[in-house]
C-alpha cells in the first residue's frame, strides 16, 4: 500500500511543480508589464526640458546639438558616441 502511494506521489509531484513554477513566472511578468505602463514614454518625453528638444523637417522631433556630426537623429538616442548626452563641453563634438 505505501508503495502505491509513494508512485502516486512521484507522478503527481511534476505537474505540481509545473503549475507552480508557471504561476510564478506568469506574476513576475504582470509586475514588469505594470511596472513599464506606469511611465509612459509621453511623461517620458516631458521631462527633458524643452530646450534639449529640436523639430527637423522629415525627422520630427530629436534632442541633443543638431549641429553636430555624430547627433542620431532620434528621440531617444542622443549621439553615437554619448548616447546619454550631455551634449555640452563634449570631446567628440564635430559640427556638420
Amino acid at each position: 500500500m505505501l508503495d502505491i502511494v509513494i508512485i502516486l506521489l512521484l507522478g503527481i509531484a511534476p505537474p505540481i511543480l509545473s503549475l507552480w513554477i508557471l504561476h510564478r513566472a506568469q506574476a513576475t511578468y504582470r509586475q514588469t508589464m505594470n511596472a513599464s505602463i506606469a511611465t509612459p514614454i509621453v511623461a517620458r518625453l516631458k521631462a527633458l526640458p524643452p530646450a534639449d528638444m529640436t523639430c527637423i523637417d522629415g525627422f520630427g522631433y530629436v534632442i541633443g546639438k543638431v549641429s553636430c556630426k555624430y547627433n542620431a537623429r532620434s528621440l531617444y538616442i542622443r549621439c553615437a558616441v554619448n548616447p546619454s548626452g550631455p551634449c555640452q563641453d563634449c570631446r567628440q563634438y564635430e559640427s556638420i
